[in-house]
């Protein structure tokens, strides 16, 4: 996780705490550890987040298994919203690329380190951070969502 974040290094403005939460999709693999990396960059489109976060996994060793599409991974970059250089969120139905992120406002383990860096932070098209986090059905999930106090991520910035 840290190689990866230093690769955004000249974009990053800040990097949440580190949680740990259950596996998602297939059960039968160790727990996760997610962190949210909010970061700027007004010359890069939606698609240019794309390639980074793809280019960044391969170069930190994923290996995307056919066969089991929420297996175990090394390293899972999502791209869940992009802002525009006004400020306005991108808004995209493509398949390869939907913006904001489909299923983000159903993730608490995506929400809640959002939540660390940008309280007052808004999905595009959901709402408030916080709001989601304490409706259903996200209020039941975020208790497993828990804090790795002895795990920080450092970067170069």
């Amino acid at each position: 996780m840290t190689a990866a974040i230093a690769e955004l290094t000249p974009v990053l403005e800040s990097v949440s705490k580190v949680y740990e939460t259950p596996p998602w999709g297939d059960p039968d693999q160790p727990s996760y550890l997610n962190a949210i990396a909010l970061v700027k960059d007004e010359t890069a489109t939606a698609r240019d987040w794309l390639d980074r976060a793809q280019a960044i996994e391969t170069e930190e060793g994923r290996v995307r298994d056919p066969n089991r599409q929420f297996g175990p991974r090394t390293l899972d970059i999502d791209v869940i919203v992009v802002f525009d250089a006004e400020g306005q969120p991108v808004l995209s139905d493509d398949p390869v690329l939907t913006l904001p992120h489909p299923r983000a406002h159903l993730r608490a383990f995506v929400l809640r380190p959002w939540a660390d860096l940008d309280p007052d932070g808004e999905l595009p098209g959901h709402g408030r951070i916080d709001d989601l986090l304490r409706g259903e059905p996200l209020a039941s999930d975020v208790a497993a969502v828990r804090a790795r106090p002895d795990l920080r991520i450092q970067s170069a910035g």
